[in-house]
């Protein structure tokens, strides 16, 4: 079997974690961003799952495992440590849900790699479940390349395009620009304040010459 990576919003999604231990609270931590409607079914759960529901940002089912709780379901995190529970969650999935197997990685149909996010800069890295030590380990790698100077960088990057399509310049020139400002050098904030001081200048006056900006 071979995943291939993919990009999912999961907003407003119910997703089924089975397991109230250190995987599952790893997972719930992972997806508490993604806006999903989370429910965890464990008769006992961790310090911090408790917490998560306490404060109503989950919600706890606190039983053993039964085929309907996850029947509809979008999104299936199998993370127990028992067996015989994992495989009885494998058979009852429903065919069209995803399913994701903390113990084995190709016993669902989805796997969840090592990532991490510099705001709009999403960065994961998969192994196929070969190695999810080398995946953490090449993870903390790029995480030294990629600083927290690149959640501002992407805001100005995303800023200057949107910028720049309000301009009379050339669709040619607005691409050199935009390919241009992929360099180290526009990290400093000095330089995106005035290149987005000079890109709004030209919006201005292209309105004060009475065309009409581009949406």
């Amino acid at each position: 079997m071979t995943f291939i990576p993919l990009m999912i919003n999961l907003n407003e999604k119910k997703v089924v974690v089975i397991g109230g231990g250190s995987v599952a609270e790893k997972r719930i931590r992972h997806l508490k961003e993604s806006g999903a409607l989370i429910t965890v079914i464990s008769p006992e759960i961790t310090e911090e799952i408790r917490k998560d529901w306490e404060t109503g940002k989950i919600k706890w089912i606190g039983k053993k495992f039964e085929t309907a709780d996850i029947q509809d379901a979008f999104l299936i995190l199998i993370a127990t440590s028992n067996q015989m529970v994992n495989q009885s969650v494998l058979k009852a999935a429903p065919s069209h849900v995803l399913v994701n197997d903390a113990t084995d990685a190709h016993s669902g149909n989805v796997t969840f790699p090592a990532s991490f996010r510099r705001g709009r800069l999403s960065i994961s890295i998969s192994t196929d479940g070969a190695s999810p030590h080398l995946s953490a380990e090449i993870k903390r790698r790029i995480q030294t390349l990629f600083d927290e100077d690149y959640e501002e960088y992407l805001e100005f990057l995303d800023k200057s395009r949107r910028l720049l399509k309000q301009t009379s310049l050339s669709n040619q020139m607005r691409k050199m620009l935009l390919k241009e400002m992929i360099d180290e050098r526009f990290l400093n904030k000095d330089i995106q304040s005035t290149t987005l001081r000079w890109f709004t200048k030209m919006v201005e006056e292209r309105r004060s010459n009475g065309e009409r900006p581009r949406e």
